[in-house]
């Protein structure tokens, strides 16, 4: 257990405030995550350092100023991240609350810019936007030495809205001494003036595009296919190559939605590690269509490794490969380039990549 890691999850579906739709599927995102960040495999965060806050554990208010979760749910979660630096400065382990934080916010958001993008609140109205800003909690608590990394993930729109003010952290300003071996991850599903979807998983449920190919990813998904870590390079990689794949082609075509996450990783780290033992690192389908039946074909890596051989083949090849970027060869054929992304059609399934070469 990573006995020393903290987890904010947060999701709200219902929004009372007659300038807001209520969602559909944050609590399920918000749901799915937090069965995640605090699973043996996969976050491994304690059940005590963890604050787990979605619209179904508050009864509907009959006033939506009163309407919860509002800002001082979440702001507890921040207070006991002081209490906790308090007690170990007092324990002699220096003024520190944990090795690794992960905030997970879902809702209806705004942001002019990246990092005054904002999540609000659910008794937010027009006249008075009542908001939390993930992006400077982040920030304020990886660059006073709070943590030594902090992840997060946040599902909500950016759309514009120039006379709303965030709410600032309320903790005092702190810079922490040499940076040490230290990273942050904040990964957005939408980026500036785009808007951010929901949409039935297959199964009854709805969910963010973002949130559901960010689990899939943490599972597994999008394992290093070389080392089967979960690194932060990889993740992006994953979200970026497959979040639009979740979307109609109407979808696609409306600039206004959201089809690439926007990520800002400077300090990249290892989220989980390898998972010892065969099999670790997930294959994803790949149908390669050549000219005839007969011919010898092979698949190379980014590193011209052969990792499929097939002499001869069949005119339909189909082949299980891990994430990554293949040229197939066949004997007096045009070589074929590929990229395995390892998405996941709405149902679960995993999307075949088809490629034909000549």
């Amino acid at each position: 257990m990573a006995a020393t890691d903290y987890a904010l999850v947060v999701g709200i579906d219902r929004y009372p405030g007659p300038a807001f739709r209520s969602l559909q599927g944050a609590e399920a995102d918000a749901t799915e995550f937090y069965c995640w960040v605090k699973d043996p495999a996969g976050g491994d965060v304690p059940a005590a350092n963890t604050i787990f806050i979605v619209s179904s554990l508050y009864q509907p208010a009959p006033n939506v100023d009163d309407e919860l979760p509002a800002k001082q749910q979440i702001e507890k979660f921040f207070t006991l991240v002081v209490n906790r630096a308090q007690e170990n400065n007092a324990a002699g382990l220096g003024f520190k609350t944990g090795r690794r934080l992960y905030m997970f916010f879902a809702g209806h958001g705004f942001a002019p810019t990246l990092d005054k993008s904002a999540v609000f609140m659910a008794n937010a109205t027009d006249a008075m936007p009542h908001n939390i800003a993930p992006f400077l909690w982040a920030d304020r608590l990886y660059l006073g030495g709070w943590f030594d990394e902090v992840l997060l993930f946040q599902d909500a729109c950016r759309s514009r809205i120039a006379d709303v003010d965030l709410t600032p952290p309320f903790l005092k300003l702190r810079t922490m001494r040499g940076e040490g071996n230290r990273g942050r991850f904040y990964a957005f599903a939408a980026k500036n003036q785009q808007l951010a979807q929901e949409k039935p998983d297959g199964k009854g449920q709805v969910h963010g595009v973002f949130s559901a190919t960010l689990v899939e990813g943490l599972h597994g998904a999008a394992r290093d296919p070389g080392t089967g870590e979960i690194t932060t390079t990889q993740l992006k990689s994953y979200l970026q190559d497959n979040m639009g794949k979740r979307l109609s082609n109407e979808e696609l075509a409306d600039d206004d939605i959201a089809k690439r996450p926007e990520v800002f990783d400077p300090d990249p780290f290892v989220i989980l590690p390898g998972v010892p033992g065969a099999g670790t690192v997930p294959c994803f389908p790949a149908r390669i269509t050549l000219p005839r039946a007969g011919l010898d074909a092979w698949i190379e890596n980014g590193s011209l490794a052969k990792v499929a051989v097939a002499n001869p083949a069949l005119q339909v090849w189909d082949v299980m490969l891990p994430r990554g970027l293949y040229r197939v060869v066949a004997s007096g054929c045009e070589d074929g380039l590929f990229q395995v992304t390892g998405a996941l059609l709405a149902d679960g399934t995993q999307q075949v990549v088809n490629v034909g070469i000549k």
